[in-house]
């Protein structure tokens, strides 16, 4: 499963300009995860993650490829939880590596069940907000929170111990953006490419348009060579 390699490609160049701190994956605080959101109101909030009025994205992407993600990894751009002591811009990127899947409707089944693990994701005091039509995650961190000191680390490895132990992920890294960068833009068309290959990795397993010059997608899948190559096996 490589149809989304190319973005995490594209991603790291565009961020590589940028210094980032690589977390600890060692030492995270013990943390509790909920079973559900919590909802905390304004005054229990110490600040949010995300500010609707600057430009900002989440996205992930899977990938089967040992050589893309070798290891499991957390990076910051940007202010620490701690750190923080008013409303700031917001981004999350992750990647996700697993085993390589031959059936190609399990494959797609896969990439959609690790779509919706985010929300099975809920550290205390970490209160998200997802929305999936504009790709941005907003997030209130409470007080309380605070004052037990919760940090990046300790969200990043939370996350990445779920994927790998519900979701059976091999590697994950995660990309937490807390302050504005030149290349947001860019970014947030990374984030709409991985829509689109979605997209239209469905059209091809439902065979919805099986003529490409008729297909509005037929862009992606010049793209994308394995979405091509899946297309014309299926044809």
């Amino acid at each position: 499963m490589q149809v989304y390699d190319k973005v995490i490609e594209t991603t790291r160049e565009l961020l590589k300009p940028f210094q980032a701190k690589e977390l600890n994956r060692n030492h995270a605080k013990p943390w509790n995860l909920l079973k559900e959101n919590e909802f905390l109101l304004q005054k229990e909030v110490a600040f949010e993650l995300g500010i609707r009025s600057q430009p900002s994205t989440c996205y992930q992407a899977v990938t089967s490829s040992k050589e893309l993600l070798p290891e499991d990894k957390i990076l910051l751009y940007g202010p620490d939880l701690p750190e923080i002591k008013k409303n700031v811009p917001f981004t999350r990127i992750t990647w996700i590596q697993i085993d390589p899947i031959e059936d190609q409707d399990k494959a797609y089944q896969r990439i959609k069940k690790l779509e919706f693990a985010k929300f099975k994701i809920i550290p205390e005091g970490y209160m998200m907000l997802s929305s999936s039509m504009d790709q941005k995650e907003q997030v209130r961190v409470s007080k309380k929170a605070m004052k037990k000191a919760l940090d990046f680390a300790t969200v990043g490895n939370l996350m990445i111990q779920k994927y790998k132990e519900e979701f059976q992920a091999k590697h994950v890294q995660i990309l937490f953006i807390t302050r504005e960068l030149p290349v947001m833009d860019q970014l947030i068309a990374q984030g709409k490419k991985v829509d689109e290959i979605t997209n239209a990795f469905d059209h091809i397993l439902k065979n919805i348009i099986l003529d490409c010059d008729l297909c509005p997608l037929h862009p992606i899948c010049d793209d994308v060579e394995e979405l091509r190559q899946i297309h014309f096996a299926r044809k």
